[in-house]
């Protein structure tokens, strides 16, 4: 059963543990009321530090930051999704950088 029938939100499609999803951006909520600006400074942060170290390993931290950002934009077309879902569903860490990336162009865009 496809998941990406009658959303709220456009976004990007996604599959997560073999079912499409519409993963749109972020909540305005998500940085006013929430985290999510921390979060996402300290990805990124973490981002330039493997590039100039020539890692792929993330922290625990980061990778948990990934999930509950991408688990909170999925929740506004999904409510009852939970990080369970994104975790067990991505297929690796880069499917998971890869979703922050979108999460990241969208906030872009946005603010043009």
């Amino acid at each position: 059963m496809a998941k990406k029938q009658n959303v709220k939100f456009n976004g990007v499609d996604i599959v997560l543990g073999g079912e499409t999803y519409v993963l749109p951006p972020l909540p305005i909520k998500a940085f006013s009321k929430g985290d999510a600006s921390a979060k996402i400074q300290r990805i990124q942060g973490e981002f330039m530090k493997m590039k100039d170290e020539g890692t792929v390993i993330a922290s625990q931290e980061s990778v948990s930051d990934l999930v509950s950002l991408v688990t909170m934009a999925l929740g506004r077309n999904y409510p009852q999704i939970d990080e369970d879902v994104v975790e067990d569903g991505c297929e690796d860490i880069m499917t998971l950088f890869s979703l922050f990336q979108y999460l990241i162009s969208q906030s872009e865009e946005m603010n043009k």
